[in-house]
């Protein structure tokens, strides 16, 4: 992949605290490392999500590239002859 894009931490820290309070809203009365279990465990959920959902772009994006790729190099050859 490319390079990382700049993340503003205080970005980061409104979203995981807004996490948090869906998860106390959710669950409330959990102990706060419960709650804590609940926020890392539905982080991790989304970043696996969009992973996998980056994987398939840039799988479908390879492959759209190569066809483009073989057609061009096809006309490419028609023109020399």
């Amino acid at each position: 992949m490319g390079e990382e894009p700049d993340i503003d931490l205080q970005e980061v820290a409104t979203y995981v605290e807004k996490k948090a309070a869906d998860i106390e809203n959710k669950y409330p009365g959990l102990s706060p490392s419960r709650q804590m279990i609940l926020i890392a465990m539905s982080l991790g959920k989304e970043y696996f999500y969009l992973k996998k959902s980056l994987d398939r772009l840039e799988a479908s994006l390879d492959s759209k590239l190569k066809m483009l790729n073989e057609k061009l190099d096809t006309q490419l050859m028609k023109k020399k002859d």
